[in-house]
């Protein structure tokens, strides 16, 4: 598996290309598309089969209609539609494959109610989730008791060596968050 990270100025997101060993790859959370971004799929001889979507903030989406009009792809999300575009929704827990690679669907609603993250290998996508020493933003005192309950439930039980790799900011991994996450440490220290 190959993972390729693209940093999109236009709204200052982490975008993801991942390939198989065969070519077959997807793209995490098209925030932007740009040549940059475009010359990691074309040079790396990657054939687009999915996109996957986190969640439907604009941060995350924008560059859906960009793609579409260059690729023939499958969109995944939480929900039916994204941008306008119909959406293969997957549940939680749900597991598809991508060419060789398996994904598995983790629903952890909080930041917004469609939150997927993606576990690929050793490796999860987190959209807003969870990011490097934070976990996402929230509207509500219950939202964000939900989302923490999810983290611990679904995410913190991963291996230590698990990469994360989120929406915005650096990549970190599991036990790095378990020891600095700051709105974790402050969730009672219930890890």
């Amino acid at each position: 598996m190959k993972i390729y990270t693209h940093f999109s100025t236009e709204h200052l997101a982490n975008v993801y290309v991942v390939s198989d060993d065969k070519g077959n790859g997807l793209i995490i959370d098209p925030s932007y598309i740009d040549k940059e971004l475009l010359e990691i799929i074309e040079s790396g001889g990657i054939d687009l089969k999915a996109v996957l979507i986190t969640h439907a903030h604009e941060s995350h989406t924008a560059g859906l209609g960009t793609l579409k009009k260059i690729y023939s792809f499958d969109i995944y999300a939480s929900a039916s539609s994204i941008e306008g575009f119909p959406a293969r929704t997957l549940s939680d827990g749900e597991k598809i494959w991508i060419g060789e690679l398996e994904v598995e669907a983790l629903f952890i609603p909080g930041h917004s109610i469609d939150s997927l993250v993606y576990r690929i290998g050793s490796a999860i996508f987190t959209g807003d989730t969870l990011s490097s020493g934070t976990i996402a933003s929230t509207k509500s005192y219950v939202a964000k008791s939900l989302l923490l309950k999810n983290i611990r439930e679904k995410l913190m039980i991963l291996p230590d060596s698990t990469i994360v790799y989120p929406g915005h900011g650096p990549i970190s991994n599991i036990r790095v968050e378990r020891m600095f996450n700051v709105d974790l440490l402050e969730d009672s220290g219930r890890f």
